[in-house]
């Protein structure tokens, strides 16, 4: 065994770049007898010093300045900071510099992956991003063994831990939005400043970087759908769970005629759907391969260990692996932002001042063309009439429609079934014009 130690230096020691030292020092015996050398932290940028740290660290590897880190003879970066700028500036200096890079910024991928992947190729060094996605499901690695054989159709799942966390709180204990996201600030699944997350940002970068490695394009961030949770309510979730199915934030990477297309929304799984069991802070990715069929992977998405672990992992591979060029990645314009004609949508509907019955309303709506395959009725304390409804062939026509004429605000959600028809629909009801309809007073 060599004894000269591969020299590492980190970009940020918060929460994961604590992490990262608590395992590369947990796992030091390991790492050497796997890579042949040890592994040392020579330099650690940070912005406070003085800042107490749950994992101490000699003050003579600390600087706030990163041109101590550029000058230091590092081997390989672990950037672990977060944001765009500085860590753009930075990681494309070292990446010049001929360091390798470990990266879990995935915002900076999402914006900026295309630009410093040519530039690491054309430096020939590496640049490793498995703790960008899904923390500790070392799901980027098996992606990539998937694609020597399957040609992969889809890649979904649930990407943010921090919002499939509120969404348990609020359908399990009852709890408004605003409680549940206290709650997980509370426990530090959610950040102070928790936009990124309940706004789909976080997942729309994950789906974004999936996308890249399993197509070997994207859409635009601009030019994907996303929406967050950050408007849902309880009343939404209840009458999606009697409907049969659980609101989740799904993210979507898909391959279709068109192209790929890129999603981030709550939507409506059936309750035995594998992503419906998901609860708590959990992540997972469902894979659909032409040959291996679909595959689930879950495991804990954030937190310092489980996201360390997956850098570290990438430390150590690209210690055991001769450089060749990333594939990659570029963008495509397009317009995928309208659903399939035909698919089903969780229609929901809420009035304070209602100019109608529900009778006279869903009697609008067949007269309108919308088919719908069940309902649920439900009026609170407060007569607050809430209407749900899994339908298709609901429009923007229809929302002003019933706006104008009944009062009613409405909001729409994706819906995933199973594949038939009849899932949807089910085997209990009374059949009209040939589609079943549930009713639920």
């Amino acid at each position: 065994m060599s004894t000269e130690a591969v020299k590492v230096g980190l970009l940020g020691v918060g929460t994961v770049g604590g992490g990262v030292l608590k395992t590369i020092r947990l796992q030091q015996q390991k790492l050497s007898e796997r890579l042949g050398r040890p592994v040392e932290i020579v330099k650690a940028l940070v912005r406070d010093p003085g800042k107490k740290r749950t994992v101490e660290l000699d003050h003579d590897l600390i600087t706030t300045r990163f041109e101590e880190v550029l000058k230091s003879d590092v081997d390989i970066v672990v950037e672990v900071m977060g944001g765009v700028e500085p860590a753009y500036e930075y990681v494309r200096a070292l990446i010049e510099k001929g360091c390798h890079i470990v990266t879990a910024n995935k915002e900076l991928l999402a914006r900026h992956g295309t630009e410093l992947i040519q530039l690491a190729n054309r430096h020939q060094v590496q640049l490793a991003y498995e703790a960008s996605v899904a923390g500790g499901i070392p799901i980027l690695g098996v992606l990539r063994q998937f694609l020597r054989t399957n040609d992969i159709s889809s890649v979904s799942g649930i990407l943010n831990g921090t919002t499939n966390f509120i969404l348990t709180q609020m359908e399990q204990a009852k709890l408004p939005y605003h409680e549940a996201l206290k709650q997980a600030q509370e426990l530090g699944y959610a950040e102070a400043d928790p936009s990124s997350d309940v706004e789909g940002w976080d997942a729309l970068y994950k789906s974004y970087i999936l996308a890249q490695l399993v197509f070997g394009e994207a859409l635009p961030l601009n030019q994907a759908r996303r929406r967050g949770i950050d408007s849902l309510h309880l009343g939404q979730l209840t009458l999606a769970h009697e409907l049969g199915y659980r609101i989740k934030l799904l993210a979507q990477a898909t391959k279709a005629e068109g192209g790929v297309q890129l999603s981030v929304s709550p939507t409506l799984l059936p309750l035995d759907h594998p992503l419906a069991q998901v609860q708590g802070a959990d992540n997972a990715v469902q894979v659909s391969g032409n040959i291996v069929g679909d595959l689930l992977f879950m495991g804990k998405g954030a937190g310092e260990l489980p996201t360390a672990s997956a850098v570290v992992e990438d430390l150590a591979y690209l210690l055991t692996q001769r450089f060749s060029p990333h594939p990659l990645w570029r963008e495509r314009q397009g317009n995928h932002g309208v659903g399939k004609e035909g698919t089903w949508s969780f229609v929901y509907l809420e009035s304070t001042g209602l100019q109608g019955t529900p009778e006279q309303i869903l009697h609008f709506l067949n007269l309108g063309g919308v088919s719908i395959a069940k309902q649920r009725i439900q009026y609170d304390w407060a007569n607050v009439l809430r209407i749900g409804v899994i339908a298709r062939g609901f429009t923007d026509e229809h929302r002003a429609a019933l706006q104008r004429d009944f009062g009613i605000q409405t909001d729409v959600f994706p819906v995933i079934s199973r594949g038939e028809e009849q899932d949807i629909l089910g085997a209990k009801g009374r059949e009209v014009d040939g589609k079943e309809i549930h009713f639920g007073y």
